[in-house]
């Protein structure tokens, strides 16, 4: 199983489009699939699959206003919808029905023709109170065809040949953050449905992070084999943004934000160039985080910017495979073009 994707859902898929060119760079974005009339079980879509690393963004405008994306965006506007995780089909068929003896709430599954792939949704009504996508890529006939919806679908799908050039430093999108009420739970849920151990490793470890935005929280993570992981986000303070966005909408759990990481060298440089292509930073400059002594520079873009969607930045690192290491961070050079000591001493 592997994290694969972040899915917006948006009002204008051709503005989001635009939008996140001009904030990731065309340099960032491998290639950008149009689809039209993408169905599943409950409603068709129309929309763009950005393949960032290491996870890819989706971008999606519903056809219509009574399924899962079109009562997300009737009832709470834009912003991020869903994630999907990626798995072989033997894994895939595994998991269906074990949600399934489990009592888990899960849709009926669809077979995306044109793509030989299966999906499956574990719906919000279940315990982690947020949609969560599964897809495979099949290599034979689904064990439950009896019980799928066959769809030769998308209607249309094509490459984009993107000819405008934005370059921006390294950018890559890893995290999607679930904030929730409900901590004791939620810990035991996402480890069921993930099949991993949730880990501690991060600044609030023994007390809670202080985001510098009046939120005081305990984060749990859990991650994948591609650099990405799933953070789940516990607010102490109920005057914090994060308690009141879930008061606002009356959730127990939602999307909070998506994190985006960048080479610590350019966290000016490319702050200056988010700010001149209009974008609303929500500081007046990068902060740099002192906390714990893991002097990363982070900040954000407000959602108004972003087709409701937090974007959080941070500069970029990556937790070590061994999660027993002392090591709490290893540091990637592959952006850097000035430095005193090479960092090719270290391999």
């Amino acid at each position: 199983m592997e994290l694969a994707s972040i899915n917006l859902v948006v009002k204008d898929a051709d503005a989001a489009l635009k939008t996140y060119l001009k904030l990731f760079g065309t340099n960032n974005v491998a290639e950008v699939i149009k689809l039209k009339g993408l169905r599943d079980d409950s409603e068709i879509v129309d929309g763009y699959w950005l393949k960032t690393s290491p996870l890819c963004l989706a971008i999606y405008t519903p056809r219509g206003s009574t399924g899962r994306m079109g009562e997300f965006l009737q009832k709470y506007g834009e912003g991020i919808h869903h994630i999907q995780l990626h798995m072989g089909q033997d894994e895939f068929e595994r998991t269906y029905y074990q949600f399934k003896s489990d009592g888990w709430p899960v849709s009926q599954p669809t077979y995306v023709g044109k793509f030989s792939e299966a999906i499956f949704w574990l719906e919000e009504t279940g315990e982690q109170k947020v949609p969560v996508k599964f897809a495979t890529k099949a290599y034979r006939t689904l064990k439950m065809w009896q019980d799928t919806i066959y769809h030769d679908t998308p209607q249309k799908f094509e490459v984009l040949n993107i000819t405008e050039q934005i370059i921006r430093p390294r950018v890559d999108l890893k995290t999607p953050v679930v904030s929730v009420k409900d901590f004791e739970t939620q810990q035991r849920v996402w480890g069921s449905i993930l099949s991993r151990p949730v880990h501690l490793r991060h600044a609030g470890e023994r007390e809670p992070v202080d985001d510098k935005r009046g939120n005081r929280f305990i984060a749990n993570m859990y991650h994948f084999k591609n650099r990405s992981k799933i953070s789940v986000y516990h607010a102490l303070n109920e005057e914090g943004s994060i308690r009141r966005t879930l008061a606002r909408r009356g959730k127990d759990a939602m999307y909070y934000d998506m994190i985006i990481h960048f080479q610590r060298d350019k966290a000016h440089e490319i702050w200056r160039q988010w700010e001149k292509a209009g974008f609303a930073m929500v500081d007046p400059k990068p902060l740099l985080n002192r906390h714990g002594g893991n002097g990363n520079y982070f900040f954000f873009i407000h959602p108004i910017s972003n087709h409701g969607v937090v974007c959080e930045f941070v500069s970029l690192w990556n937790f070590p495979e061994d999660e027993t290491s002392e090591t709490h961070i290893i540091f990637d050079w592959t952006d850097t073009k000035v430095y005193t000591v090479s960092p090719d001493f270290n391999e």
